[in-house]
């Protein structure tokens, strides 16, 4: 069952009261910057554990994918062009991991 009577707001009383004055512009648009910027969402702490979750899955899946590879036991031929393209792609992965790290230390 829902209270019949509301409890008094002592805030709410004196206002009544006394009234409220206007703000100036000056003050209402600090307060408003203010509260914006104390909302700002950090993106980076949220979701950090599911970053990790989706590179652990990642992983698994090229890994499985390399050892079904294995078991298909491929011929020189088709090592000669899955090499390259594998040291290509992880070069390109060092490298966007070598400018993230720098663009963390010029922030």
């Amino acid at each position: 069952m829902k209270p019949k009577s509301k409890p008094v707001d002592p805030l709410k009383e004196l206002l009544k009261q006394h009234g409220t004055l206007p703000p100036s512009e000056e003050f209402s648009s600090r307060l408003v910057n203010a509260v914006v910027f104390s909302y700002k969402f950090i993106y980076g702490k949220q979701y950090r554990k599911k970053e990790r979750l989706g590179k652990w899955i990642i992983a698994v899946l090229v890994a499985s994918s390399l050892l079904i590879f294995i078991e298909l036991k491929p011929s020189i031929h088709i090592l000669e062009m899955v090499f390259p393209i594998l040291s290509l792609a992880m070069g390109l992965i060092v490298l966007i991991f070598m400018f993230k790290k720098i663009v963390k230390v010029n922030q």
